[in-house]
C-alpha cells in the first residue's frame, strides 16, 4: 500500500484507520437509475422491427387468420426473422417437441432466417401460430398495436438481463470518471473491456505471454513506460469465497509487475462488511485498494496523477 497518496487525499495518515475507513464507507448497491431498464437498446430493437410489425398488426382480431398469415407469409417474408420476439426468446432457430404426450412426438425445427418460403414452410409457420398460443393472442387478446406489446416483450427481456449488468455496472459507473480523470490529466489513452495483447498489436508495448489474453477492464497508458490495469469488482457476498477474490487481485498484481505494469483495484459492495481482515490483507499486498467513496474523494485521479 502507498499510503502516502492515502494520507494526502484522505487526511488519515494511520494504516489501521484508513482501512476502517474503508470499511465504513462501503456501499450497499452499485446500482443508479438507469441499471434497471435499458430504454434505448429497447428504442433501437423496437424500431429495427418497426415496418414488418406494423404488417403483422393486420392480424390482430382477424375473422379469417390463417388465411391472413398465409398471405403475409407469401407477400412478405422479411416479417419471418421477429417473429421470435413475439414469444419473447432471440434465437433465430429453435427445436421443439411437437407432443409430449405422444411416444411417436418428433422435435419440429422452426428456422427464422429472413428468406422466401415455400408452401411446406409457411404452414409450418401456421402450426406454429397455432401451437405457441399466437393466434389465439392475435385474435383473441390483442386490441392495439403489435409494436407496443413487443415494447413490452423488449422490457422483460431487459429486465431478464440485469443479472449481467450487475457485473458490469461498476465498469459502467467508474467509465465516465476515468475518463474525466483522463482529460483532466491529458492522458493519451484509455482502453475499456480490451485484452492485454491490444497493447503489444496497436501500441508497441510487450506482454508477457501469460497476459496476452487475459481481459482488462481498463488499460491507462501514460506512455511506454507507464502502463495502469484498473480491475474492478463488486461483490455482493454471493459466489467466491472473500479470500478468493482478495488472492485472485493480489496475483493479478504480481503478473502485472513482472510486466511493469501498475495495477489498481477498485472494489465495493455490502460482501464486504465483516471482512475487515481480507480488506486489511488487500492493503498489504495490493498498493492501490480502492472503494467508491475512495474515488469519489478524488484519490483515483491522485494515484493516476502520481503514477
Amino acid at each position: 500500500m502507498e499510503i502516502n497518496v492515502y494520507s494526502k487525499c484522505l487526511k488519515m495518515d494511520k494504516f489501521d484507520r484508513i482501512v476502517e475507513h474503508f470499511h465504513e464507507t462501503i456501499i450497499d448497491t452499485n446500482r443508479d437509475h438507469k441499471f434497471f431498464v435499458n430504454w434505448e437498446k429497447i428504442q433501437e430493437n423496437v424500431q429495427e422491427l418497426k415496418i414488418e410489425l406494423n404488417i403483422l398488426n393486420s392480424l390482430i382480431a382477424s375473422k379469417n387468420f390463417k388465411n391472413d398469415l398465409r398471405q403475409i407469409l407469401s407477400r412478405y417474408p422479411d416479417v419471418v426473422p421477429c417473429l421470435p420476439i413475439l414469444i419473447a426468446v432471440r434465437e433465430m432457430s429453435l427445436k421443439v417437441i411437437d407432443d409430449f404426450s405422444s411416444k411417436d412426438s418428433e422435435i419440429v425445427e422452426y428456422n427464422f432466417k429472413k428468406r422466401k418460403l415455400s408452401s411446406e414452410e409457411i404452414d409450418e409457420f401456421i402450426a406454429f401460430f397455432h401451437k405457441t398460443g399466437l393466434e389465439s393472442f392475435f385474435v383473441n387478446l390483442s386490441s392495439r398495436s403489435i409494436q407496443d406489446y413487443v415494447t413490452g416483450v423488449e422490457v422483460g427481456l431487459d429486465t431478464h438481463a440485469r443479472k449481467n449488468r450487475s457485473g458490469e455496472a461498476m465498469e459502467l459507473v467508474l467509465k465516465p470518471i476515468i475518463e474525466k480523470i483522463k482529460t483532466n490529466l491529458k492522458i493519451p489513452h484509455m482502453l475499456f473491456q480490451k485484452k492485454l495483447s491490444t497493447l503489444e498489436r496497436y501500441h508497441k508495448i510487450g506482454v508477457s505471454t501469460s497476459l496476452r489474453n487475459r481481459k482488462a477492464d481498463f488499460i491507462i497508458i501514460k506512455d511506454e513506460k507507464k502502463v495502469i490495469n484498473i480491475e474492478t469488482n463488486f461483490y455482493s457476498g454471493t459466489g467466491s469465497k472473500p479470500q478468493e477474490i482478495v488472492d485472485s487481485y493480489i496475483n493479478r498484481q504480481n503478473e502485472l509487475k513482472e510486466n511493469g505494469f501498475k495495477f489498481i483495484w477498485i472494489t465495493d459492495g455490502y460482501g464486504w462488511k465483516g471482512q475487515k481482515n481480507q480488506i486489511r490483507k488487500g492493503f498489504e499486498k495490493v498498493d492501490y485498494l480502492l472503494n467508491l467513496h475512495f474515488v469519489r474523494k478524488g484519490l483515483l485521479e491522485e494515484i493516476l496523477c502520481k503514477i
